[in-house]
């Protein structure tokens, strides 16, 4: 029974053009033998007649059957037109949640149509969603980086700086030489290591060895202060990178690589790390793999809990018309892959590293 339903089925969905024509045959077949049986009835009934009221009669009937069944047909396989428009009107109407309804004899590619129209509207309400609640992702990342610069200051350089006054008071009632030289030597180290977090916190804000050297020394910078911070074994390739880039394509750019990073260390669990920067002549990508425990990007996307840093990455790309690839599977680490196209890039000196 469910294979004879299903062949129905598989029937009523062939295309529209094929129903048409089978319809037709269907009648022009009806109406040969149909129109058989009744001259040969009529002809053997009244064998005088002329049976000029059969031409009539089988003329009106065929166009009559005609005019219904092609109708019919054409009802049924346009249908999904008057669905996809039904629902038009009613986004029109701010009915954000319509959708076009599959029918059981429309056109497979009609239906296909439908589909990708839904796939489209289903996308724009993922977006819109996203966008509501970005002002407050922003607002709370703001708040957190406030958080973040206010206890690096307070934990490190004021601590520091804590420190100094108090050697300061005690190098005031040194009168021993030798004891002002070990305060002096202290000052020396704690002033030292002051200057080396406030350097530090500059540096996480706006690294200067981005303009001054590019992309590629900027992330082999962010590389080896990553390395330091943590137990992960990172790596980086630079290929192919023979000149400076325009500053907005290397700033979002580093600023992806460094969103990764952190992201890496603080959700990952992964022992290795790597980034391969490349240049091609028309493009620049950025890919970044991890070993870590992975996750589901399109399940995060369904449910709208996908991470400010990656829409921020997504964001930053976008304004220089690029775009964020991210594969993953829980257990199986993470891929991203970062890509922008490149018009004219300046023919500038650049450090070039492999590490």
């Amino acid at each position: 029974m469910n294979n004879i339903h299903a062949i129905h089925r598989r029937i009523l969905r062939i295309p529209t053009f094929y129903k048409i024509l089978l319809a037709n045959l269907a009648i022009v077949a009806l109406g040969a033998v149909v129109g058989t049986v009744i001259t040969v009835w009529h002809v053997q009934t009244y064998p005088e007649d002329i049976h000029y009221e059969l031409i009539a009669f089988f003329a009106v009937s065929g166009l009559i059957i005609s005019f219904v069944v092609n109708k019919w047909a054409l009802q049924q396989a346009l249908s999904p037109l008057e669905r996809l428009q039904a629902v038009v009107d009613q986004l029109r109407q701010n009915q954000r949640r319509a959708r076009v309804r599959f029918g059981s004899v429309s056109d497979e590619q009609f239906d296909r149509l439908a589909d990708t129209f839904n796939h489209m509207l289903d996308e724009q309400e993922q977006h819109a969603q996203q966008m509501q609640q970005l002002p407050r992702r922003i607002l709370q990342a703001q708040e957190d980086e406030r958080q973040r610069l206010s206890r690096e200051l307070h934990d490190e350089a004021a601590q520091a700086l804590t420190s100094l006054l108090v050697h300061l008071r005690l190098l005031e009632r040194a009168y021993d030489p030798e004891k002002a030289q070990q305060q002096v030597q202290e000052l020396r180290k704690l002033t030292a290591q002051a200057l080396e977090d406030v350097r530090r916190v500059a540096l996480d804000l706006r690294p200067t060895i981005l303009d001054d050297l590019g992309l590629a020394a900027a992330l082999e910078w962010r590389v080896d202060e990553f390395n330091q911070a943590s137990d992960l074994k990172t790596t980086i390739e630079v290929d192919g990178l023979s000149g400076r880039l325009p500053r907005d394509i290397e700033l979002v750019f580093y600023r992806v690589g460094q969103e990764a990073l952190s992201n890496i260390a603080r959700h990952a669990q992964a022992q290795h790390v790597s980034l391969r920067l490349r240049q091609a002549p028309t493009s620049l990508t950025l890919e970044i793999n991890d070993d870590g425990r992975g996750f589901n990007p399109a399940a995060k996307a369904v449910n709208g809990t996908a991470g400010l840093g990656l829409l921020g990455m997504r964001e930053r790309l976008a304004s220089i018309q690029g775009s964020l690839l991210i594969e993953s599977t829980p257990g199986r680490g993470t891929r991203i892959l970062a890509q922008a196209p490149l018009e004219n890039p300046t023919e500038m000196p650049q450090v070039i590293v492999q590490k």
